[in-house]
């Protein structure tokens, strides 16, 4: 709202002088203005009367669920943008209307026959901040809409992941296999850990997971003296991600996989690869200490 429309109360009964002139035209222009801010009003009202249909039965159906969802929230935030846009209108026409009747009171002073005029303004001006009232709570209705969509929406949608510093995006069945598998192999079920995780890296073969679940595979491989199977799952993790951060810890697991099985050539290898490859890991300070026990 503006000061000079907060004003009109107190000025409005002031007497005029004598000798002010009000013309035709600049009255009718006063009408014309109202007119057009009455019609604005109108169409503010029935703009924010328009709802926005949820087709919650569709809302979580994959790739097509997640179209509807971005679509969804298109609409809703385009809709704001316009009621924030009319509102604003809205405001600044009062405020035109407010700076009209400040004129037309110092121009008018003294011509009674104004006075209806005016009290006239004052109706509209009061009518249009109640419509921008009703604005306001229709835009504040469909930002609060909008939240309890995402808070719906929230569970099925893709979120991110930091593991080892890296961050990366998985959806909700994805992390929810990840850390099925894992549980089981913290419980020593490492038979089903290895099914729950080659199923994981099967459906998700791009998952951001997939480094992680070679890792924590090969370990329960090594777990039930699949030595060979541990080798080589450890052996795919190095090479197809040698600069992640498990991998110092795969090529330790890898060297004793290789020492138990009795390849100790291989294992010393290893060691000896670890420690010059990844010389600040502390997986390298178990690799020195392995190479001092086979001298």
């Amino acid at each position: 709202m503006r000061p000079g429309v907060a004003g009109l109360t107190e000025r409005g009964a002031q007497a005029v002088p004598k000798g002010a002139h009000w013309s035709p035209a600049s009255l009718a222009e006063g009408r014309a203005a109202l007119g057009r801010a009455a019609a604005i009003a109108g169409m503010t009202l029935a703009l924010a009367g328009l709802t926005l249909p949820l087709p919650a039965q569709a809302l979580f159906n994959d790739d097509e669920a997640r179209q509807a969802i971005i679509d969804l929230r298109g609409r809703v935030e385009i809709q704001n943008r316009k009621l924030e846009e009319i509102a604003a209108r809205l405001e600044e026409r009062t405020t035109q209307l407010a700076q009209r009747l400040d004129q037309l009171e110092q121009t008018a002073r003294g011509q009674l026959e104004l006075q209806s005029q005016i009290e006239k303004l004052r109706d509209e001006i009061a009518k249009l901040r109640g419509q921008i009232e009703v604005q306001t709570n229709e835009i504040a209705q469909m930002q609060q809409r909008q939240r309890d969509i995402d808070s719906r929406l929230k569970p099925f949608e893709p979120g991110q992941v930091e593991l080892d510093g890296k961050t990366f995006t998985v959806e909700p069945d994805e992390r929810k296999a990840f850390d099925t598998a894992l549980d089981q192999f913290r419980a020593g079920n490492f038979g089903a850990s290895i099914a729950s995780f080659q199923q994981l890296r099967n459906r998700w073969p791009a998952s951001g997971y997939l480094p992680y679940a070679l890792y924590w595979t090969g370990s329960a491989q090594f777990a039930t003296k699949d030595y060979k199977g541990a080798i080589a799952t450890q052996q795919s993790l190095l090479a197809r991600f040698p600069d992640h951060p498990r991998a110092p810890d795969a090529m330790l697991s890898l060297g004793v996989a290789q020492a138990d099985s009795g390849d100790k050539r291989a294992a010393r290898k290893s060691y000896e690869t670890l420690v010059q490859k990844y010389p600040d890991a502390q997986a390298a300070q178990l690799a020195k200490e392995r190479l001092a026990a086979m001298r």
